[in-house]
């Protein structure tokens, strides 16, 4: 028995992740093989039918010390094969070897490890192991090395002490061949040897053959499982909202059955009796197969935030007065104290916000559609790889926590887009998210969309001193649509997997005058960072260079904070510089003039 935290389940250590447990290595299989009848049923009716699925369930949770019975989701050695720390034997361990405890040498009875290093296709996202034998043997000196049958392999060092992949060998102690791993990583390597795709993941039988290349990668990298998930807060359902066509369809049963084979002779009978049951046009459900599926995805997740920014907005006709749902309580708060005296720096940033939410309590839904391996471009895996035996569910967790909503004036912002200088250096950066290969999963690059990402940043980085969470505890969700309606805002909150939520730190913080306070104390330590002036004038940071006046001494946060990547950020279109104005300027200009002021007089006293 493995244990990890509920909301590891989705991500990092979801289905097709690699997990490191005690020495041990294990990837988790997909939900078909899950015990359906022990998970949990998460419920949101409106993530569910934006998402065209029947239901959302999570895996059960067990307690902090689980027994032989306890509940549980399967995950399985991967990879196979390991080697001894004590004899450098190495075994191929099979399924039938399983005994639930931690895996022993044969000879030695040492501890066994799992190779550094498998094999992934780098298209359609299918994952094998390194055949270690045949790469033992790829390159025979001999007739019998290369008749060899009864391999007996050890990893080892290099007689030379080679630095690198290429003082490690593989060797057969039956015939004495041996290769080392210096051309391992190379491109093609596994192709020229005649090792093949095995279309399929680790747990999978009879799979079909895939012709698309392998990949080399170690079993740790990032990029083994790039996990698809989808994020919503649980918000009243809106008030006559349209009907979603194209998600109904999703969700019906037959429509499965119709993706795997759009153009079959069954397709036709199905298509019309998804619209007969739907009682709409055959054409409507040929469009929402015909769709580009992740550009569904990214409209889904634009609808739900969409309507989120809409939830939030219903409270600022009430101010002090809690509204929503026993999950979505929410009240609306002024950045300064009506009546009491406010510095002249206040008074600008009351021109400038719009509004301030509370958010007391808020239970956030994940959700994890699938995968994707080496880059995220390649092809989605589903998380359910089985046959369809029951309506379609996703797996899914919920937390409970807090948090404050902030929107900026419009009318101000819609002023400051204008602005010819600001203009041209969003265009930089949206030019670099076009062609990088992660730019299909990223928000566009408008000066809107990085002006509230980086506030929102510069923002978490300043709360995390005063609201009693750590910096990795928060995180943040940016609301900067321009189409259909004007979206101008960002949320910062916490969430926890306790039903209980959390403590209501963050939310005291947002209270006046405490966030104005923190929003210019943020202002002011984003106008100089402790890499100037090679941050401000950097041409770019950071992943494909996606990253302007952005480092680790002024903006970024931590990877779980942050919902796009740590990408796509600027200050100057926050503080400012010579040549591009920034949307707090005016607030650092006058912070900086009124502590030069206050210098002066002090030092005449």
């Amino acid at each position: 028995m493995r244990t990890v935290r509920l909301s590891q389940t989705i991500s990092p250590f979801g289905v097709g992740a690699i997990v490191d447990v005690m020495g041990e290595s294990l990837m988790g299989v997909d939900i078909s093989e899950w015990p359906y009848e022990r998970t949990v049923r998460v419920e949101s009716k409106r993530l569910e039918e934006r998402l065209g699925v029947h239901e959302l369930r999570s895996p059960p949770s067990v307690p902090a010390r689980p027994s032989i019975n306890s509940p549980g989701i399967p995950y399985q050695r991967f990879p196979r094969w390991l080697f001894c720390q004590d004899c450098r034997r190495m075994h191929h361990y099979r399924a039938q070897q399983e005994t639930g405890e931690a895996p022993q040498c044969g000879q030695c009875r040492g501890k066994l490890v799992p190779m550094r290093f498998i094999a992934v296709c780098a298209t359609r996202g299918h994952v094998r192991d390194v055949p270690w034998d045949k790469w033992a043997h790829s390159a025979p000196e001999s007739d019998s090395q290369q008749r060899c049958q009864d391999h007996m392999l050890v990893f080892d060092t290099a007689v030379r002490g080679n630095e690198g992949l290429s003082g490690l060998v593989v060797r057969c102690l039956t015939c004495g061949a041996y290769r080392n791993l210096g051309d391992l990583p190379a491109r093609g390597a596994l192709s020229r040897i005649g090792i093949a795709c095995t279309g399929g993941q680790p747990w999978q039988r009879n799979s079909p053959p895939c012709d698309q290349p392998l990949e080399m990668l170690q079993r740790g990298a990032t990029n083994v499982t790039l996990a698809d998930t989808t994020t919503a807060l649980d918000i009243p359902e809106p008030a006559g909202s349209a009907r979603d066509i194209a998600a109904e369809v999703r969700q019906h049963r037959n429509f499965e059955d119709v993706c795997s084979a759009p153009h079959g002779p069954r397709a036709s009978v199905l298509v019309g009796l998804i619209a007969e049951d739907l009682g709409i046009d055959e054409r409507q459900v040929r469009q929402a197969l015909d769709g580009d599926p992740n550009e569904v995805l990214r409209e889904m997740r634009r609808g739900l935030l969409s309507d989120e920014w809409d939830a939030f907005l219903e409270a600022t006709g009430s101010t002090d007065e809690p509204v929503g749902t026993p999950d979505f309580v929410i009240s609306a708060t002024e950045l300064r104290r009506l009546g009491a005296d406010t510095s002249v720096v206040t008074e600008q940033l009351s021109g400038l916000v719009d509004a301030v939410v509370l958010a007391h309590r808020l239970r956030e839904i994940r959700v994890l559609h699938g995968f994707r391996r080496y880059t995220a471009d390649a092809d989605l895996v589903d998380v359910n790889l089985g046959r369809r035996g029951r309506g379609r569910w996703l797996p899914a967790v919920e937390s409970f926590g807090e948090g404050i909503f902030v929107s900026l004036n419009q009318e101000r912002l819609t002023e400051w887009e204008q602005e010819e200088m600001v203009r041209v250096r969003a265009a930089v950066l949206e030019d670099r998210r076009r062609r990088s290969i992660m730019g299909s999963r990223l928000f566009e690059a408008t000066p809107r969309a990085v002006l509230l990402h980086t506030l929102a940043h510069i923002v978490m980085r300043r709360l995390a001193f005063s609201c009693g969470y750590s910096s990795a505890s928060l995180r943040e969700r940016v609301y900067a649509e321009t189409t259909p309606r004007s979206e101008a805002g960002f949320l910062i909150y916490t969430a926890a997997g306790d039903a209980e939520g959390t403590l209501g730190g963050l939310v005291r913080e947002g209270e006046a005058p405490r966030l104005a306070r923190t929003l210019v104390a943020a202002i002011e330590e984003a106008g100089w960072c402790s890499a100037d002036p090679l941050c401000r004038e950097s041409r770019g940071q950071g992943l494909n260079s996606l990253n302007r006046a952005a480092c680790h001494g002024c903006s970024l946060v931590a990877e779980t904070s942050c919902e796009r990547s740590n990408v796509l950020l600027d200050r100057v279109l926050v503080v400012g510089d010579d040549k591009t104005p920034g949307f707090f300027q005016p607030v650092l200009e006058t912070i900086r003039a009124e502590t030069v002021a206050r210098s002066r007089y002090l030092a005449d006293e």
